[in-house]
């Protein structure tokens, strides 16, 4: 596992202005700094070799840095015993203290972050607090990290079948759970299907599929009983989302059951609001809730 953050402030000028020259003046040489630090993998930068021109708002002297690291203890070595602490301590005079924002999350040897994702890492610590899905430097929660999978690999179709067998026990009616998903559904431009390991250990997947040009079904969504608790839900549900806007969708609609107590909290905390049934689920007026969601 390596370690990604993404950090955004805001100064008390743009970044052009005399104000904060001594700040931006010396960025060259303190992403070099960071470049060559021990345990470096990659930063966000553009043209410029940083990403002072990296705008997340209108706001002109709102910035973002984003890095990987290979530990926590690395990044922590490079911000707070090296060169850049002098840059750190002095940050009350070149930014609003108001407004620093910062997330780390573990993610996969080999795999970089992509801005979007950063940012839905943050609103997420922002909006529910610190997890396994985005944290503090103050305490590292064991990896969580997610993966694409589809329903032709047979750790993924485990999980499935685990969920499966959940639903029987709380079915209103018999065969209650007889919708299907195939893996062109959730593969390609049609939908993405994405399962979750906490610790190294499988417990969660959900698929995404097309169900409109611009509309998306949630489906197959499932957390092993013994990590519940611990927002894996929601972080699987975020990153459903994610995939939806990559993939040109704005609206996301689901089906669950009346006695799917747990499900129906998640979706309802995370902004869902019921709506009508739709295709099969309007034969199932006692057995299915259904629910929608416009993405930003």
């Amino acid at each position: 596992m390596h370690i990604a953050q993404i950090n955004v402030g805001t100064l008390i000028a743009p970044p052009d202005d005399p104000r904060v020259a001594e700040f931006t003046d010396a960025l060259d040489r303190i992403n070099a700094l960071a470049d060559s630090a021990p345990g470096f993998v990659a930063r966000l930068q553009s043209d410029l070799g940083n990403a002072t021109d990296i705008s997340l708002s209108d706001d002109p002297c709102e910035i973002v840095n984003m890095s990987v690291w290979e530990s926590v203890e690395d990044l922590k070595a490079y911000a707070y015993r090296s060169e850049h602490v002098d840059f750190f301590r002095r940050r009350a005079e070149w930014f609003r203290s108001d407004a620093k924002r910062v997330a780390l999350w573990h993610i996969a040897e080999g795999r970089l972050p992509g801005l979007d994702e950063a940012v839905r890492r943050l609103e997420f610590v922002e909006r529910l607090g610190s997890s396994a899905y985005a944290f503090g430097f103050s305490r590292v929660p064991s990896p969580l990290t997610f993966e694409v999978t589809d329903l032709d690999d047979s750790e993924t179709r485990a999980l499935i079948e685990r969920l499966n067998t959940e639903l029987e026990a709380v079915a209103i009616e018999p065969d209650e759970n007889h919708f299907t998903l195939a893996t062109d559904e959730v593969t390609g431009d049609n939908g993405r299907m994405v399962r979750a390991r906490f610790d190294g250990r499988l417990v969660g997947c959900g698929a995404l599929r097309r169900i409109e040009p611009e509309v998306g079904e949630l489906k197959r969504m499932y957390v092993d009983p013994t990590v519940r608790g611990l927002r894996i839900g929601a972080a699987l549900l975020d990153q459903l989302e994610l995939w939806a806007t990559r993939l040109g969708i704005v609206e996301v609609k689901l089906e669950t059951g009346p006695r799917q107590i747990e499900a129906n909290g998640l979706y309802q905390r995370a902004g869902f609001e019921r709506c009508d049934a739709w295709d099969d689920y309007l034969l199932t007026p006692k057995t299915s809730m259904c629910y929608r969601k416009t993405l930003r």
